[in-house]
């Protein structure tokens, strides 16, 4: 390399790192892929050059060593390995660069094949680490090697496994020297090195198949980490304590964890011993984490060896035993953490996942072990249930902190609810009787507000796992919480809580009907009435029971559709309370056995609807828009849970309030208000006797609105009227489809004349292709009302398979699959576009189309390969001959591939996905 070439490097290097340039960008990146990259970097590397060029000559001998490997002669292998750790040994600069010349050793240690000599070995004798700088430099060689292994792995795994090991053993037969010789020092500086060291080892520790013969060697050396960098007042600041403190306990949580311990139980004893021989020493509450992992690993080791077994018990048996008690009385204590959580502690919720695990084990036992087995836990889950009671205790307002803090506990609350059904699993019965007492005990005293809701809390969590054997016990605790909880004196989260559990048991209600639904409906109703703060957990109650108990529900349902109606009006709107009201109400009126009954409470619900919408399309209020949508989405919600027809009464007073929607200089033009209109009106439909006479004020509305503000709603509607009226309606909503259908082809049109974007009304056409495939598969006799536009409906189609947008481009793959298979009305029109469909579907395949995202046009391809096989052929040849991206031999290929496929489309699928990435590579070389 000549001196002009250096300072060329140079230039672009200051270019691009001052602005960075991506002319200057390109020419380096060329540059370091270059075969004459291999030589350059050495000069380059030279202490008189700036530490940029030295950084690009690092990063170039790196990427060179770990992607261009193959350019490297085996007779070169040595010299190559020389070089790169005289420079390393020379090399005086900053640390970055030293650390990119360390990876690029242990790129070219793991692409290193000779079975007569480790390169490990090469770099100890090459590097002795004589010196405190040149022990940290092997130690960042041998962290960086599993990485580069991993790299090498895909090109041939077993021996890169087998080189691994290898190299696994000598670098920690090296670790083991290090650790020892800082063991035996005095010398303050040796912390770095432990620390490197045990770096070192972290990055090998993730490889999941090292030898535990190996790790055994290393592992009293993280004990010892632990000891020397245990966290102690005055290190509090001193970041090198703090992560060698964390770099041990990892060390010895991936040792622990590792799933060969689990084969080897006397190993995973001895090494459990030494750890509770240092929580003994240390204390339990730096560990908490090492135990939790180490306890969910091994939890079926451990549930054996705390269960007697038949024959006798001997000494070695008895130590294990006590371990695995330890272990747990640890993880117990540390669910008992002092202090509330997340505000004062944050360390109890550390074990949840190990009482997970070890009653999941139970079920693996078999019997008589089994039984064995779960007497022992059954104490132990026992403690844990009042455990997690008292850690689940509301605190009062203003301990409850932030935010940020108030959804901490939320998610904490839920994570004990999961534990409670492993308690429950272990304990089923006594755990109910454990709540019944704690919900026995006279409650007067207000201070004790909390410990009732932490134990209703627990009775909500176990809801679904209750049986037929439990029925005695849950109908006493819901006697409690119906009669024997002061409601009235005590904050209303306790009656949320019980509200909730209301719904939670609303199954175990419709099963128990008498005396309990009543009693469970009177207490929501309370809920429903006390407030703002109750009201939602109440409204939630009220819709689970009556969807879960509608069948029981006539006799009290005028009661409590009057107590909808009272309460509706002072919901404050949009907070889902008055959505959920109006499914209660539309589920109270199903069972009501008389018409005249079911019209009669109307007037307070959807009746209140009505009414609020009137004022809110005469308001021009900034929240008017709102508003109506809200009172549109509460109707919605009524329609939706109707089962029996007296959608015609509600329809009738909604069509003047739709045709004022649509006259308004300001709402037609509204997305949000017409969106819900329609929606609101596709419910409707669903609840009228005779739709396609009773509708036709809809279907005028609909034209009216799509001629003023095409709105995909608007089509969705219409594809609910098709399906519902089938091909016997077919004259009825013809002329409807036709008209939609000239105005959408029309605007498309409009779009592309004026040059404007057509993906800004992507959601239009994902909506109308949509419509147009359900009508091509479902009622193809409508086509006929519009013969004169199938060719622009294809067209349109096909110009959608274009779009970035992936929805609308299944979409249109949806319509022309359904167009050219099961369509007759537009299989004819398929010819004069088959041509123009291919070299957009290629288009799609070799550019344009993700290549994650070509499954619709794979569906297309396999239509056409069904219906029209020799047109298709000819096609594919033509628009591959222009697109002229690959070479006759792979063109030729391809329409094999395609034409081969006529069934399966994920094997098309990846064809087109091999295609595409030929395309894009031809492309690019060109």
């Amino acid at each position: 390399m000549d001196q002009t070439q250096t300072l060329n490097i140079e230039d672009a290097l200051k270019t691009f790192y001052a602005s960075g340039n991506n002319e200057a960008h390109s020419w380096l990146v060329r540059l370091q892929e270059s075969q004459e990259a291999w030589s350059l970097v050495w000069k380059l590397l030279d202490s008189s050059k700036p530490p940029e060029v030295q950084f690009y000559a690092a990063n170039t001998l790196y990427s060179k060593i770990s992607k261009q490997w193959c350019e490297v002669p085996k007779s070169e292998y040595s010299a190559l390995q020389s070089q790169i750790i005289q420079a390393l040994k020379h090399y005086s600069g900053t640390k970055i660069i030293a650390s990119r010349l360390c990876q690029a050793l242990a790129a070219f240690m793991a692409n290193y094949e000779d079975t007569n000599r480790s390169a490990v070995d090469d770099v100890i004798c090459s590097l002795p680490c004589d010196t405190p700088e040149t022990t940290k430099l092997v130690m960042k060689i041998f962290e960086a090697l599993p990485s580069e292994f991993d790299k090498c792995q895909q090109h041939n795994e077993s021996k890169n496994r087998q080189n691994i090991s290898r190299n696994w053993r000598k670098v920690a037969e090296f670790l083991q020297q290090i650790f020892h010789s800082c063991s035996q020092s005095n010398d303050p500086s040796s912390n770095s090195i432990y620390i490197l060291c045990l770096e070192c080892a972290a990055s090998w520790l993730k490889v999941d198949y090292l030898s535990l013969d190996t790790v055994e060697r290393l592992f009293p050396y993280f004990l010892m980490g632990c000891s020397r960098f245990l966290p102690k007042s005055e290190d509090m600041d001193n970041a090198d304590a703090t992560h060698g403190w964390e770099l041990a306990l990892e060390c010895l949580t991936m040792s622990t964890v590792n799933l060969e311990l689990t084969k080897r139980p006397l190993l995973f004893f001895e090494w459990t011993q030494n750890l509770i021989l240092m929580v003994q020493d240390h204390g339990a509450k730096h560990y908490y984490d090492l135990l939790s992992s180490l306890g969910e690993t091994h939890s079926r080791t451990i549930l054996l060896a705390i269960t007697p077994q038949h024959e006798n018990n001997t000494v070695s048996n008895e130590q294990h035993k006590w371990l695995s008690q330890k272990i747990i009385d640890y993880l117990l204590e540390c669910c008992d953490t002092p202090g509330r959580y997340p505000t004062e502690e944050k360390q109890s919720c550390i074990p949840l996942g190990f009482w997970y695990a070890l009653q999941d084990d139970l079920d693996t036992l078999e019997t008589p072990i089994d039984i064995l087995a779960k007497n022992q836990l059954q104490p132990i889950y026992t403690k844990l249930t009042h455990t997690l009671l008292k850690k689940s205790t509301l605190p009062p307002p203003n301990e409850a902190g932030s935010k940020e803090d108030k959804e901490l506990f939320r998610i904490y609350r839920q994570d004990i609810s999961d534990t409670l059904v492993y308690c429950f699993n272990v304990l089923r019965q006594d755990l109910l009787v454990l709540l019944g007492q704690r919900l026995m005990v006279p409650n007067n005293d207000v201070s004790r507000w909390n410990e009732v809701e932490a134990s209703i809390h627990g009775f909500r969590a176990i809801c679904d796992h209750v049986i037929d054997e439990d029925n005695q016990y849950i109908a006493a605790i819901m006697d409690l919480l119906l009669t024997n909880i002061p409601y009235d004196i005590f904050p209303r989260e306790v009656l949320c809580s019980a509200c909730s559990a209301m719904g939670d048991y609303a199954e175990w209600i419709y099963n128990n009907p008498e005396p309990w639904l009543e009693r469970a409906l009177h207490l929501v109703i309370l809920g429903l009435t006390a407030g703002p703060i109750t009201s939602p957990a109440a409204s939630l109650a009220l819709k689970d029971i009556c969807r879960e108990c509608n069948k029981h529900l006539e006799p009290l349902a005028p009661t409590i559709l009057q107590t909808i109606g009272r309460t509706l009006p002072n919901i404050t709107p949009g907070g889902g309370e008055d959505v959920r009201l109006m499914y209660a109400a539309g589920k109270l009126l199903n069972s009501l056995s008389l018409e005249s009954d079911r019209i009669q409470h109307l007037d307070a619900t959807v009746g209140l609807c009505v009414m609020r919408l009137k004022h809110f399309l005469q308001s021009s209020s900034n929240d008017a828009q709102f508003g109506v949508i809200n009172n549109f989405r509460m109707i919605t919600t009524f329609f939706s849970s109707l089962e029996k027809n007296i959608g015609n009464a509600v329809l009738n007073v909604l069509i003047p309030i739709f045709q004022e929607i649509v006259s308004h200089p300001v709402w037609r033009k509204d997305e949000k208000i017409i969106e819900a209109m329609f929606h609101c009106a596709q419910k409707a439909i669903t609840t009228i006797e005779c739709p396609e006479q009773d509708a036709q004020s809809l279907f005028s509305i609909l034209l009216t609105s799509y001629k003023i503000y095409p709105h995909p709603a608007a089509l969705d509607f219409l594809k609910l009227s098709v399906l519902m009226f089938g091909r016997a309606q077919a004259h009825f909503i013809g002329p409807i489809f036709a008209e939609i259908n000239s105005i959408t082809l029309q605007a498309v049109a409009t779009c592309r004349a004026n040059g404007d974007c057509i993906s800004d009304y992507s959601k239009l056409l994902e909506e109308y292709l949509s419509l147009l495939g359900h009508i091509c598969k479902k009622n193809p006799g409508l086509l006929s009302q519009v013969s004169d536009q199938l060719l622009e409906m294809l067209r349109c189609g096909i110009g959608c398979l274009l779009l970035p947008e992936y929805a609308t481009v299944k979409a249109a793959g949806y319509f022309l699959t359904h167009a050219i298979t099961t369509s007759p009305h537009l299989q004819t029109f398929i010819h004069p576009v088959g041509q123009e469909l291919i070299c957009v579907l290629l288009q799609c395949i070799g550019s344009v189309t993700p290549r994650s995202q070509l499954e619709p046009h794979a569906e297309v391809l396999l239509a056409l390969n069904k219906t029209c096989f020799e047109w298709t052929a000819e096609w594919l040849q033509i628009a591959l001959i222009q697109a002229n991206a690959v070479t006759e031999n792979q063109r030729n290929m391809f329409v094999q591939d395609v034409l081969r496929e006529r069934t399966n489309k994920r094997r098309l699928c990846n064809k087109l996905q091999d295609f595409s990435l030929l395309c894009r590579q031809s492309t690019g070389a060109k």
